[in-house]
């Protein structure tokens, strides 16, 4: 259906210009939340206002980089009523406020699991567009994240400086917490709940209540029949058990 052929009805606008992505996104979008749908599609803004020319939609998918116009500049000229979407490649424009704010903050590569989320918010929160975009502004002014990149652990006189992108796993040891790496294992006194919030979300991720696991390190998982099953490394002979819980979180996210 073309939004300029009849009256306005409810529809979504996705703008996205790498072919690609955009059709991904719409895919998802579709199978995802069929009342959103129609979903209609732009490469640019300029695309974009066209198609918003005989009415606004109700809910915009907006890419921040954009050929032309960008895609804040775009949600300028869109209709108060409309609920925004961002869309980004680059991790440091995600900030915690929209995670839990009316307007939602999507990273590239979009997953379904996150996907869904989004869509969770939009059923309940009707937040307009013109009401956040000075927040939006703000947000991609403030500082990235500061996530952990060196541990230190003491031995006797000696102390070592360990790069958190060599850590295989983080175990909880009693009062200690046990760090993994391909050739050597360190105890350091910080707790493994403590440690957890100050690693990189999209490189560790929790497995198990007393252990966190750096992703690229996995090399398979061998489910069981109560849903769970046991992580294998790449580079270390060590196995780890994973949860069910969080067996299924951890599919999700890497779908």
């Amino acid at each position: 259906m073309n939004p300029h052929s009849g009256p306005a009805l409810p529809w979504t606008l996705l703008v996205e210009d790498e072919p690609r992505l955009q059709q991904q996104l719409h895919a998802l979008l579709v199978e995802c939340a069929p009342e959103l749908t129609p979903v209609h599609l732009a490469g640019s803004a300029e695309e974009a206002l066209a198609l918003c020319s005989a009415g606004p939609p109700r809910v915009a998918f907006l890419d921040l980089r954009l050929p032309g116009m960008s895609g804040i500049e775009l949600a300028r000229r869109l209709a108060a009523t409309t609920q925004l979407v961002l869309v980004t490649a680059c991790e440091q424009h995600a900030v915690e406020a929209f995670e839990y704010g009316a307007v939602d903050y999507l990273l590239k590569p979009i997953s379904r699991a996150r996907l869904l989320q989004t869509v969770a918010r939009l059923r309940v929160r009707s937040t307009p567009a013109a009401a956040v975009i000075e927040q939006l502004l703000g947000a991609l002014a403030a500082p990235a994240p500061s996530y952990l990149k060196w541990i230190t652990a003491s031995a006797g006189k000696r102390t070592h400086f360990i790069g958190v992108d060599d850590v295989l796993c983080f175990r909880s040891d009693q009062k200690y917490t046990r760090v993994i790496c391909a050739d050597s294992d360190y105890l350091i006194e910080e707790p493994l709940k403590q440690l957890l919030p100050r690693l990189d979300p999209q490189q560790f991720r929790q497995v198990h209540r007393s252990a966190v696991v750096q992703l690229r390190e996995v090399l398979l998982v061998e489910r069981d029949d109560a849903g769970g099953g046991t992580l294998k490394f790449r580079r270390h002979p060590e196995r780890i058990r994973i949860s069910a819980a969080y067996l299924r979180e951890l599919k999700g996210f890497l779908v």
